[in-house]
């Protein structure tokens, strides 16, 4: 928004510019720039009435006491309609519709005073009618419209305007000389056929005010914010009106701005008025809130009276009824649609007030213990332990839509995913729902990095982040996840270069690390069979009988969706469910004094018995002497039997108050022997 300070000062005498920019500053008005008396001001989102001259003088005088002296605009009756009809169609779209027609209407230039006015507005002059239309709406925030008004007659003569959402396969030519195909999201001013207008963006072409119109219709309408923000949307662009439409346009001075550009018209472009209606589908009523004395006291640390609250109030042109000796009743102003609740007359007072005459005082009262919880600390620490692992932590959106679920092939209430909480109002078509699985968002990186540079090294990428699992009838479960994903480099010719390895086992590597460094050291892994992974390339993470994740190697079919040119791995871990098994409780072990004795083992057994069921028998057969515990070979095929497989461990044991000895040890390997016997069905290989 842009405004001199001469304009303004037409309204309300204003202070030096250097104090007017204070005042506008303490109003809650950011000055983006001042340079002689010209004022670029960034308007809030719920301020729609500083748009205009009026609102903006408002405030200077609610904010500096001095007299506002806005102009006595007299609403003139409607004059019979006989031509004009308006039609709306939905009452939500637009409340309210005034129409005007006006005849010997003489297109020229508009003077000097009103051509520099629109120009320190930031808007060029073009014709008498036009600017007067946007001279009002920089002076009163209201947005007009002026249509030829031959151009949109009936074959009768008459003028029937319909307001109404627009129909498939019409389009439109707007003043800009472009042509946009319209769809039922956006609102249009049509006459008896077709649109001629995008209700408070811009106007057609077929209908705009030519050198040689002579008869003019003066629209002045209240259209619903969402609307007009949403026809903004599908079209993609917006205009000054428009503007002032999304934030709010007071709905009870739409016959005011019309009577003072009909007033204007008839003095500068010698128009008559022939006719007039006003259609007000939905009539607005003021809300009556409440404010006590005692609440605005304690919020805002005052010691502020009745007669000072009210007359608080009153600087902002509210009406303020008293109620009790310690409750106000204020009529909220048409113009100020972001007063609902006592808080935001609260919030009037401490601006008026002056914030900067509120006392600061200490906080009192017991301190919050101050440091970070333990789920923060965890977070750090698995960060920390991500990239001492050689990943680089990426941050991602949280949002998705269904083609990206559908090429990372997951499904509803399938084992990453659930149904996902869809947005009603998506900005755009890539980010439409709430993410269910960090899946989607890991390839998403892996195929970008893999287009930029399809000879790039190997990706290696971490990220925790949340997903979002929805529930019947309430808020979605927020759940943190840990997503791990690997890409194999491109092999290499150059003989001084090679890759490193990347595979499954490279993965299960550093979330075997990650868990071990976070207190976690006996994880499970179990072959599992998931359709985004790999056949016999996945594998279940469980820790303490809790299933706390999966890894393994992406599917060909989901990396032929990406266009991943090489294998990629990820590892998606709950990181909620994995804190419920830690703690960041060390504890420290003197260096042994006694030398370990190493023994090694080779067992067949069934090949659906796995490495993790065969470890734990171990440890508990061995007990507190077993210090380490390494498979180190694996084998199928002749000479061994069809549907077994050879397992060789390395085991280590280590008494720490004494040596031991080969009888110790060996007594210590039959009782592991005889249990793997019983429990897995084992046969020691000699």
């Amino acid at each position: 928004m842009r405004i001199s300070q001469d304009w303004l000062n037409q309204y309300v005498d204003t202070p030096p510019e250097e104090e007017l920019e204070h005042v506008f500053e303490m109003a809650g008005i950011g000055v983006e720039e001042r340079e002689n008396g010209q004022f670029t001001l960034e308007i809030t989102s719920n301020r729609g009435d500083w748009l205009g001259a009026f609102g903006l003088a408002r405030e200077v005088a609610a904010m500096t006491g001095n007299r506002l002296r806005l102009p006595v605009i007299e609403e003139a009756a409607p004059v019979t309609a006989k031509s004009l009809k308006v039609e709306m169609e939905n009452a939500a779209d637009c409340t309210r519709y005034h129409a005007t027609l006006l005849e010997n209407i003489k297109i020229a230039e508009s003077p000097q005073w009103l051509q520099k006015r629109l120009i320190a507005g930031g808007m060029r002059p073009q014709n008498n009618v036009v600017d007067i239309t946007n001279y009002v709406m920089l002076e009163m925030g209201q947005p007009l419209h002026a249509f030829d008004a031959d151009s949109i007659a009936t074959s009768t003569g008459g003028h029937h305007i319909v307001v109404r959402r627009a129909r498939i396969g019409e389009s439109i030519i707007t003043l800009d000389g472009l042509e946009h195909q319209l769809s039922h999201d956006v609102l249009c001013i049509c006459n008896h056929k077709e649109p001629v207008a995008v209700a408070g963006l811009m106007g057609g072409a077929s209908s705009e005010v030519k050198d040689h119109t002579a008869k003019v219709l003066l629209e002045s309408a209240h259209f619903a914010p969402a609307a007009v923000r949403s026809s903004g949307r599908t079209l993609n662009f917006g205009t000054e009106a428009s503007r002032r439409f999304e934030r709010w346009v007071d709905p009870a001075a739409t016959a005011r701005a019309a009577a003072r550009a009909t007033q204007l018209l008839c003095e500068l472009a010698g128009a008559n008025v022939v006719e007039s209606i006003d259609v007000n589908a939905a009539p607005w009523h003021a809300e009556m809130v409440e404010i006590r004395l005692a609440r605005t006291n304690a919020m805002l640390g005052l010691k502020l009276d009745l007669p000072t609250l009210s007359a608080l109030l009153e600087r902002l042109r509210l009406k303020v009824l008293l109620k009790d000796n310690a409750t106000l009743v204020v009529e909220t102003p048409s113009w100020r649609n972001d007063i609902s609740r006592e808080v935001d007359l609260i919030e009037e007072v401490a601006r008026v007030h002056g914030y900067d005459k509120i006392p600061q005082t200490l906080p009192t009262g017991a301190n919050v213990a101050a440091g970070r919880s333990l789920v923060q600390r965890l977070e750090e620490k698995a960060r920390s332990l991500l990239l001492r692992s050689g990943l680089q932590e990426v941050v991602t959106y949280s949002l998705e839509n269904a083609e990206k679920v559908a090429k990372a092939g997951l499904i509803e209430n399938g084992l990453l995913a659930s149904p996902p909480l869809q947005l009603r109002n998506p900005l755009s078509e890539d980010y439409t729902q709430l993410r269910t699985s960090m899946l989607p968002s890991l390839l998403g990186v892996l195929q970008k990095n893999a287009g930029n540079d399809p000879k790039a090294e190997a990706a290696r990428i971490f990220e925790l982040a949340r997903v979002y699992l929805p529930k019947n009838g309430g808020l979605p479960d927020e759940r943190r996840r840990v997503g791990i994903a690997l890409s194999a480099a491109v092999p290499l010719a150059h003989w001084q270069k090679g890759s490193a390895a990347t595979d499954f086992f490279s993965l299960k590597a550093i979330v075997n690390n990650f868990l071990e460094g976070l207190g976690a050291h006996y994880a499970e892994y179990r072959t599992a069979s998931n359709q985004q992974f790999h056949p016999g390339r996945c594998a279940s993470i469980t820790l303490e009988g809790e299933d706390i994740g999966v890894l393994g190697e992406i599917h060909p079919t989901i990396q032929e969706n990406w266009d991943l040119p090489q294998r990629a791995y990820v590892a998606l871990l709950d990181f909620d469910a994995l804190v419920r098994h830690l703690t960041l409780r060390r504890v420290y072990q003197p260096i042994p004094k006694y030398p370990p004795v190493d023994r090694d083992l080779a067992i067949l057994l069934d090949e659906s018995i796995s490495a993790a069921r065969v470890n734990a028998v171990i440890k508990k057969a061995a007990g507190d002497l077993l210090e380490r515990l390494d498979v180190f070979d694996l084998y199928t095929g002749p000479p061994v039997p069809e549907g077994k497989k050879s397992m060789a461990l390395s085991l280590r044991f280590r008494d720490p108050l004494r040596t031991l000895n080969d009888g110790m040890v060996d007594e210590l390997i039959e009782n592991i022997v005889g249990a793997l016997e019983h429990e897995c069905g084992a046969q020691l290989r000699k």
